[in-house]
């Protein structure tokens, strides 16, 4: 027959267990979480000395910072306003980890000033508006928000000044997915951002927006476009403010 001794040894033993139970899957969840960070792709660029075409690139981020050197405890030379175009002429040997992107920093020439920026603030994808040419769409990564979701982000930009920008969640979105709707193809009277190969019949997108589309000076994200036309912005589709450190 079981004491009460016994029966609380038992106890004390079970929760002993149930402790380290949850313990070892709390450390496997973080070693899990910390593997796939550790796997999220650099984004990188071309350097001049390798392609003068592919060297050439917009600044996605605004009020960039121009450092002496590949390093954000480098000293500011100046800032670079968004959509700045900028030559790569060669990068840092390592990378760096800045809000959840990987990137390395690039070195380029301002004027008589030659410094280095840091690529997560670098356009991974540039895009000329089909309805207005001053303006420009450019595209990047954001890291990650705070659940851990993966965001991307898409800047409308006009003389050097942002107009508007949004954030996609997706874990499959890249910058080769993105194009914008050609002019001759475009029957919508707006620019029309897709976000999957054209040529496939669907949309990897996580937040199953497939489209980003820019209207009355306003990104918004729609998965059809066949009433566009009546499409109303609201406030709950804009971004919020989000800003890169390494400024």
């Amino acid at each position: 027959m079981k004491t009460l001794k016994n029966i609380q040894n038992e106890n004390n033993t079970q929760t002993r267990v149930s402790k380290l139970f949850q313990a070892v899957m709390i450390l496997a969840m973080l070693f899990i979480a910390s593997d796939i960070y550790a796997q999220n792709q650099e984004v990188e660029f071309e350097v001049y000395t390798n392609s003068a075409a592919k060297a050439s690139q917009y600044l996605l981020g605004d009020d960039v910072a121009l450092r002496d050197c590949a390093s954000v405890q480098c000293e500011k030379l100046t800032t670079i306003s968004i959509g700045t175009h900028v030559r790569l002429l060669a990068k840092s040997e390592h990378s760096q980890i800045i809000n959840g992107v990987t990137s390395r920093f690039y070195k380029i020439k301002m004027g008589p000033q030659v410094g280095w920026i840091w690529g997560g603030l670098i356009s991974q994808k540039t895009m000329v508006s089909q309805m207005n040419p001053e303006i420009k769409f450019v595209f990047g990564e954001a890291g990650v928000d705070y659940k851990g979701y993966k965001r991307f982000q898409i800047r409308a930009v006009k003389n050097g000044e942002e107009i508007d920008k949004i954030y996609v969640k997706s874990e499959f979105l890249t910058h080769d997915l993105v194009s914008i709707i050609n002019k001759q193809d475009n029957t919508y009277g707006t620019d029309v951002i897709t976000l999957c190969n054209p040529d496939s019949e669907s949309c990897d997108v996580t937040s199953s927006n497939s489209y980003i589309v820019f209207k009355n000076n306003k990104l918004m994200q729609t998965t059809t476009l066949v009433a566009l036309e009546k499409i109303e912005l609201q406030q709950d589709n804009y971004a919020v403010f989000c800003e890169f450190e390494n400024k």
